[in-house]
Parts: C-alpha cells; structure tokens; sequence
C-alpha cells in the first residue's frame, strides 16, 4: 500500500508540474519584431520597442531581429514569420494596393499599421550664390538624387515629375549623401535633393563650410503630390535647425511605420502603445531621433489602422 501511496503521490506532483509548465506556456506572448539593417537606427528603435514590451505588457516577451527591411519584412509578417514589422511607408502601400513592387502579388489587405514613427525630410539645398530659386529652375541643372532604386531617388524622380523635370530635361547625379555634399561643396552638382532625418550630419557638415539655402516647396504642390502619393506628406523643418538657416522651410517627407496584421488581438495592440507611450522617455534615451516620434504624428500612415490603435488614439485624443 505504501507503495501505490508513492506512485500516487509521485504522480500527482508530476501532472501539477505538467500543468504549471503548460500553463506558464501557453500564458506568455513571444513576439518577434523585423527591423532592417543593423547599421541604421530602425533596429535599436527595434531592441527598445522589444523591451518596453517585455517589461510593461503583461504575460508578453519581445525581442527584435535584423532584416532585408520593407520588404523582407511585409512577407514575414503575410506569412505569420514575425509579429511586427518596420516599414518605408510606400512599400506599406504597394503592399495594400498591389501595386509597384507588389504588382504581381494579391494586395496584401490585412496589413495593418499602429504607429508612424519619426520623420524623414525631402531636403533640397543649394548654394548661397545659387540661382535656382524654386524646384521649376531645377531644369538643366545637375541634381544629386541618390543611389539609383533607394528610397530618396524614387521620391525625387516623383517629385521633380510634378514640376515637369525628368531625367532627360536634367542631369541627374547619383551620389550618396556624403558624396553628393562634397560635389555640392566643389561645383560639381548645382542642387542636393536628400531624404534625412534632421538635423542631418553630413549636411550640418555642409552648411559649415558653405553657405546655403534651402528650397522651399509650395503648398499647394506638397498638396498635390500628397493626394498622388499618399505615403508622402506635407511637412516643415523647424527654423534653427540649421546653422544659418532662419525660417522653416516646407518640404515634403515620409515616415516609417509600424505594422502588424490584422489578426492581431485588439488588447494586445493597444496595450503595446499603452507600453510605448507611457515609457516613452525609456525609448528616447536610446538615439535623439526617437524624440521625433510624436502622438500627433502616430497615425500618418497611407494604410489603415489597426482596431487597437484606432481605440488606443481615441482615448488619447488623437482621433475623433
């Protein structure tokens, strides 16, 4: 009897600890979050949106991994391969739509957005002693527009289109961000047009050993092109921001997002910007850029919300 009493008991303590361990299982949420390159900012905004999750969204556990970026990213996550994804806001829209890079894909109509992140600025600069004036006398002359396919070169070749300038009116000139400062700096391009955040190292650099001016856009145009191209939008660098630079200038801009599919739990989207806004300072300490991240920015997204964020942005005051 004694025996059976043993097996008894050895039994029941095993199913207690198989019942623990299943339950502690099943209990936490482990989501992955696909970033881009480690040599950019994407991915330790990435590690710090990772850790806010893990320490302040209940029974939850992030950790986030390198990638090809856009996207790499959009079929990881269409595949169910990962959780939350970084994105340039036009790949997010091909994606949607089917279209452009997506074209031969079904449109991917389940991917959802829930925060839009920091601002990345069209910036165009000239020379002080410059005649180019306005985006219209760009024609003729020598532009730096990037490397060919990237994201700042898609957008000027957008962009200039709207003005009437293509590659055959012009000379475009495809140079990286430091390469253009310095042919800008030796005469040998008339204008840059760069997509970066701002301040912008290399053309802090810039402005520095030249003086410059920056290329207003007009209202109305920054209208046009954002009804065109709705992962576009109208946007303003604050006077300062700049050595010699006096007023704000209008320019157009872009911002990367952070997506997930719709499959997504509601509460468990809400309660990760409930952790990302409420430890908002935890998430700035990691790179200055990250201050740039703001609610009233947080739903500038050309696809549509996720139902979580919609309900979180509404608590907030962002949406009606």
């Amino acid at each position: 009897m004694k025996t059976h009493k043993k097996v008894g008991i050895v039994v029941v303590v095993i199913f207690f600890l198989f019942v623990t361990i299943v339950t502690n299982t099943t209990a936490t949420t482990r989501l992955s979050i696909g970033t881009a390159s480690t040599g950019g900012t994407w991915y330790p905004l990435g590690g710090a949106i990772a850790s806010v999750i893990s320490k302040y969204v209940k029974d939850t556990e992030a950790t986030a991994h390198p990638s090809g970026a856009s996207v790499e990213n959009i079929r990881l996550l269409k595949k169910g391969q990962t959780d939350i994804v970084m994105l340039m806001p036009d790949s997010a829209y091909w994606a949607y739509t089917g279209t452009e890079q997506f074209a031969k894909e079904k449109p991917y109509q389940d991917i959802r957005a829930i925060l839009a992140m920091y601002p990345i600025y069209n910036q165009i600069v000239v020379l002080e002693s410059s005649n180019i004036n306005s985006i219209y006398d760009m024609k003729g002359k020598r532009i730096a527009v990037g490397a060919p396919g990237s994201g700042t070169e898609i957008m000027n070749r957008l962009i200039l289109a709207e003005y009437g300038i293509t590659y055959n009116n012009c000379s475009p000139k495809f140079l990286s961000a430091p390469e253009a400062v310095e042919a800008l700096k030796d005469g040998n391009v008339d204008v840059i047009m760069y997509s970066l955040g701002a301040p912008a190292p290399a053309i802090m650099d810039l402005v520095t050993v030249r003086k410059c001016r920056f290329i207003d856009m007009e209202p109305a145009m920054m209208k046009q092109i954002n009804k065109k191209y709705p992962y576009y939008i109208p946007s303003q660098i604050k006077a300062g921001t700049y050595q010699g630079q006096n007023k704000p200038v209008n320019m157009m801009a872009w911002m990367g997002i952070l997506a997930v599919d719709a499959k997504m739990k509601d509460d468990l989207v809400y309660n990760i910007l409930k952790a990302f806004w409420d430890h908002k300072d935890e998430i700035d300490k990691v790179h200055v850029q990250f201050k740039d991240i703001t609610l009233g920015n947080a739903t500038q997204a050309p696809i549509p919300l996720h139902n979580g964020a919609i309900r979180f942005y509404k608590e907030r005051g962002v949406l009606k």
